[in-house]
């Protein structure tokens, strides 16, 4: 499949989602539950703060990953990196973030560019398979639900373009000029740990979403949570909006329906959830962007180049 076609067939599908999401908002938005559940995120500090710290805490287990992957990088700059890639992908509509995560790094340490945009598409990578694997085992647990649904062949569909946007990051010239770095990690046995702290980062992020349910009452266990986040995430390839807006609710929404058939809190969750997502990434933004006052200025400067 040509570049060219995968790119129509992406923005296809994005639209199919923004559409998907149009058609949610007129069916199936209840301000008054949107409201209640903002409500008491403001009303329990505590247990907000809770789910602020785990989501917190998978970015940093994630700058772990990367640090235990490019030895040569400070723990800080890590977390600067995944900090600025977040908050840049929820301001632009298209994900450019990597583009200054590599930036930072590579500027911070002179280590150079092509070993930090290496370390960063192996890491994503692995992402890759972490939320596939979580997705794929929900599926056959939710099978029957997902096959009665209309939406099943995009779903399969969105998934296979998916998977070749990403092997599309890796080809032979590729590998054989990263080679010896990669075989220097591998021996290293630092893969396993990587693996491991990318895994556990999931598994905070989805604790955002599984204490979000409690608050109203749906019906979601941890595992289920865990299944729904990796979809919403997943389906972020498809991003034309900034933060994937509409695509993660259309993608969430749908995910929690094949669980409890409430359309009106699955679609509250799923913009709660959202909305609490991007002012994350709003917070820590700001604190990378006052550690790193040049960020805005690089940011623009490659989003013009």
């Amino acid at each position: 499949m040509k570049t060219k076609q995968i790119k129509i067939l992406m923005r296809l599908i994005s639209l199919i989602c923004i559409v998907a999401f149009i058609w949610m908002t007129i069916h199936h938005f209840d301000a008054r539950l949107l409201f209640d559940l903002m409500h008491r995120l403001v009303s329990q500090p505590w247990h907000t703060s809770y789910m602020f710290t785990m989501y917190g805490l998978a970015f940093v287990l994630r700058a772990i990953a990367w640090k235990w992957y490019l030895p040569h990088a400070h723990f800080q700059t890590c977390v600067d990196g995944l900090f600025a890639s977040l908050f840049i992908n929820h301001i632009f509509p298209i994900k450019i973030g990597d583009v200054a995560r590599i930036g930072i790094c590579a500027k911070q340490h002179r280590i150079p560019f092509a070993i930090v945009a290496q370390s960063v598409i192996v890491l994503r990578l692995f992402d890759f398979i972490v939320l596939f694997l979580f997705a794929f085992l929900g599926a056959i647990v939710y099978m029957q639900t997902l096959v009665r649904s209309a939406l099943v062949f995009p779903l399969v569909v969105a998934g296979i373009i998916a998977l070749f946007v990403v092997l599309q990051q890796i080809n032979p010239s590729w590998i054989q000029k990263h080679k010896q770095h990669w075989n220097v990690i591998r021996k290293s046995r630092r893969v396993g740990s990587i693996v491991v702290a990318i895994v556990f980062s999931w598994v905070c992020e989805a604790v955002v979403l599984f204490e979000m349910a409690k608050m109203i009452a749906f019906p979601l266990s941890f595992t289920e949570s865990l299944w729904v986040n990796s979809m919403a995430v997943g389906g972020q390839v498809f991003q034309m909006t900034p933060g994937g807006l509409a695509t993660y609710e259309a993608v969430m929404a749908f995910a929690l329906t094949r669980i409890h058939s409430d359309w009106e809190q699955a679609y509250a969750l799923a913009l709660a959830t959202h909305l609490f997502k991007f002012l994350f990434s709003y917070v820590v933004g700001l604190y990378v962007w006052w550690r790193i006052p040049t960020l805005w200025t690089f940011v623009r400067k490659e989003n013009v180049t």
